[in-house]
């Protein structure tokens, strides 16, 4: 593999709860800018602490990030037990709300987490399947955009970072995006209402993740959202230009797009500062030599990475400082924490 200074756009997920030698040498060789961690990373409170640790060693230090959302998407639930749904909690009220954030922002602190991959600012629709996952917090954009405030609050005292998902809207989708991949076959006009809250948040959570479904009305009938230059630059100038990541790119939706490593160069040629990598490990060091292979062949893709890396950089900077400036919580708190989200929908 090329020698290379700077570190790729890659967010990727761990096989397991230690690293080993071998794969601190590939994380070494690829420098990805992020780490994903997910239920098979984490196994106690101690372990994960030592894998963060671990992980902080290497040069330059990843930013690490979980999916903690509350209800059904909850990594950390082995540590704590479970949390209440964002639908669950909205049908309570704010305070119910700024509980679950502030639980998920205090269990991401105590663990060394720099950015929770949430709130889902997806609308509720009876057909969709996010919705009937109890994601979300209503079907009324304005609502939406309160009460995913609301919960990005409850993360940044503890000086976490959120993510709006999934731009550009998965609430009317039926189909799982893990499997195929889905039309979202609304006008530009019956859309507006979908983008209103990342439109509304995305200068105080400025990250967003692009979603794997195509829609005709805002790019072409053929790409999905996460691959499609008009989309992904849609997203990239919402108000206060936010950062914008693809959802994992092994999802069953782009399978039939193209190899992974192929994957991976669409979706930053698209213009997404960087990319979910979730369980290929094994295949980082193929991606990476791909990247190598088309930014040589492509000054323009070249320069791009330059530019991505810097965003991304000042990302991972800001992240790692705010998180400094608190103390993490110790175990107690953050379950004391979980129970108080709990006791506030239990008590309605």
């Amino acid at each position: 593999m090329r020698t290379r200074a700077q570190a790729l756009p890659l967010v990727v997920g761990l096989p397991g709860t230690r690293l080993t030698d071998d794969e601190i040498q590939v994380l070494e060789q690829v420098r990805p800018v992020g780490v994903i961690l997910f239920k098979r990373n984490i196994e106690s409170v101690e372990q994960t602490l030592d894998l963060v640790a671990a992980l902080q060693e290497l040069e330059p230090a990843p930013f690490l990030c979980i999916d903690l959302e509350g209800g059904a998407i909850n990594r950390v639930s082995g540590l704590w037990g479970p949390l209440p749904s964002p639908a669950r909690s909205a049908e309570v009220g704010r305070r119910a709300v700024r509980l679950l954030g502030e639980a998920a922002g205090a269990a991401c602190r105590a663990l060394g987490i720099h950015l929770d991959l949430a709130p889902v600012v997806d609308l509720a629709r009876p057909e969709g399947l996010v919705a009937r996952e109890r994601r979300c917090f209503s079907d009324q954009p304005e609502r939406v955009a309160t009460l995913a405030a609301v919960f990005a609050e409850g993360l940044a005292a503890w000086c976490v970072g959120g993510c709006l998902k999934h731009f550009p809207g998965l609430g009317a989708v039926e189909l799982d995006t893990h499997q195929s991949l889905p039309t979202l076959d609304l006008s530009e006009e019956k859309l507006a209402p979908h983008l209103a809250a990342f439109s509304s948040l995305s200068e105080t959570i400025p990250v967003v993740m692009t979603a794997h479904v195509i829609v005709p009305a805002l790019g072409n009938s053929h790409t999905p959202a996460s691959l499609c230059q008009d989309i992904v630059q849609r997203a990239a100038t919402l108000p206060g230009n936010p950062v914008v990541l693809t959802d994992d790119l092994e999802m069953g939706a782009v399978a039939g797009l193209g190899t992974l490593p192929e994957l991976v160069v669409r979706a930053l040629g698209a213009g997404n500062h960087g990319v979910l990598v979730c369980n290929a490990f094994d295949r980082l060091q193929e991606i990476a030599a791909e990247i190598a292979d088309q930014s040589e062949a492509d000054p323009r893709l070249s320069t791009r990475l330059e530019e991505l890396t810097a965003r991304l950089g000042t990302l991972r900077r800001d992240l790692c400082h705010k998180a400094a400036s608190v103390p993490a919580p110790d175990s107690a708190t953050v379950e004391q924490l979980f129970k108080r989200a709990w006791r506030e929908v239990e008590a309605t």
